[in-house]
């Protein structure tokens, strides 16, 4: 059901909704959702009354699009929370999979719903999707910790004002265009062609593998590593002055050079774009993709994770949204169509750290849904060190019509070797 719409502001885009709105990430289901089973006590009027609250809260999830540079910002919830029943589980599964899985679209009313679904007097099923424009994982762990606060206080019967406690995304958008065309943006075009220059348009190649295949295998291999290899990681991280993430991406970079033999191996990096004061808790900002590279010259194993600090400094101090940056200065900094590579990231928590807590006074158990139009990495090695408190592993997932396995398992092999050397 959609609110009734009421005053609204209007006001520029930033960089990274103007890269999904001109096309970026066009090619994959830009959702990020939760599915849950709950059994118990739902108050359903108090989730109605969370998820509006977290509405005002948040202005992002009051945004709808004019144009890729404009954005507007309704002054109350585009949504609530819809109520539907079902006879069977199965047929809940089914209605909350056309709900979850319907795209949004960009010139739709708002970009985030919320469905409850009951098959009884204590077993709900319930559902939230928010669209990548505006989400990220550091942006829906700010909405879930407020959707289960706003909950509790309406089951308290508090219904006071919500504290105004999170920056304005829509102030942040315009002082981001405002440093965009000033003397930060200059900065950024020099480093970036600069970049460009030293080691070509991004996204890194990752130089193994048959050529572009459009059939899609989807393999994982994964690695089991000792049980203190976090200690071992952050013990390097400490005797090199650097962050283990630099320890972790310095090894697969390393590891790179070995197996393909390119004097200047690139790799892909997530990066949140929270580099402006005062935004570290915006929610509305979501990750962008960078890259990362090693120089020609070969180094000790420390001396390469102070590199790969150094320029991660670099790469996070000027993350724009390059082909949206590369549009406006005219440079080609990016290549859509090139294939994405190799993709590195370091977890230091499992996934289910990022699920939503089950509303007070129920228990809850995760659905996944098969949700056609998934993001399909058919050009890209995803190489993960999952470094948690129990059963540490190295985790590569990948195409194997594209990568061969071997390839992807000695890649594995060296960069473990690389970062915990035997003996160490």
């Amino acid at each position: 059901m959609t609110m009734p719409q009421v005053k609204a502001s209007r006001g520029p885009t930033s960089l990274m909704e103007m890269a999904r709105l001109t096309g970026e990430f066009a090619d994959w289901h830009n959702l990020h959702y939760t599915v849950m089973w709950l059994t118990g006590e739902l108050n359903i009027a108090a989730v109605r009354d969370a998820w509006r609250r977290v509405c005002l809260r948040h202005d992002v999830l009051r945004r709808t699009y004019v144009s890729p540079e404009e954005a507007r910002t309704d002054d109350d919830a585009l949504s609530e929370a819809e109520m539907h029943t079902a006879e069977t589980d199965a047929e809940a599964i089914e209605l909350m999979r056309r709900f979850i899985g319907t795209p949004f679209s960009l010139d739709g009313p708002g970009f985030s719903r919320v469905a409850i679904v009951q098959c009884g007097e204590r077993r709900f099923l319930f559902g939230i999707a928010i669209d990548h424009i505006i989400n990220d994982l550091a942006s829906w762990a700010r909405i879930r910790t407020d959707f289960t606060d706003f909950y509790n206080r309406a089951l308290a019967g508090d219904a006071s004002d919500v504290p105004n406690t999170s920056r304005s995304y829509q102030s942040f958008a315009a002082e981001y265009r405002r440093m965009f065309a000033g003397a930060w943006g200059k900065e950024c075009r020099e480093f970036w062609h600069s970049y460009t220059q030293e080691f070509g348009t991004i996204p890194p190649p990752f130089s193994v593998g048959t050529g572009h295949i459009d059939e899609y295998r989807p393999t994982v291999i994964t690695r089991e590593l000792p049980a203190d290899a976090k200690t071992r990681l952050q013990k390097s991280s400490v005797q090199a002055r650097v962050t283990p993430f630099a320890v972790a991406t310095a090894g697969v970079l390393a590891a790179t050079r070995d197996v393909t033999g390119d004097p200047l191996p690139g790799i892909s990096v997530n990066q949140h774009g929270r580099m402006l004061p005062g935004t570290a808790q915006t929610a509305g900002l979501f990750v962008q993709t960078v890259p990362l590279h090693l120089g020609r010259e070969v180094r000790s194993p420390l001396e390469t994770a102070r590199e790969v600090f150094l320029r991660t400094h670099d790469v996070f101090e000027y993350s724009i949204p390059l082909l949206v940056a590369g549009r406006y200065w005219n440079e080609t900094l990016m290549e859509a169509d090139q294939a994405a590579g190799l993709h590195v990231s370091l977890n230091e928590e499992p996934p289910s750290s990022h699920d939503m807590s089950p509303f007070t006074a129920t228990e809850g158990e995760y659905v996944e849904l098969d949700i056609p139009g998934g993001k399909r990495a058919l050009d890209t090695v995803v190489v993960s060190w999952n470094l948690y408190e129990t059963r540490p592993q190295l985790v590569a997932y990948y195409n194997e019509a594209r990568f061969p396995s071997a390839d992807v398992e000695q890649l594995l092999v060296a960069a473990e070797r690389y970062v915990l050397p035997s003996g160490s």
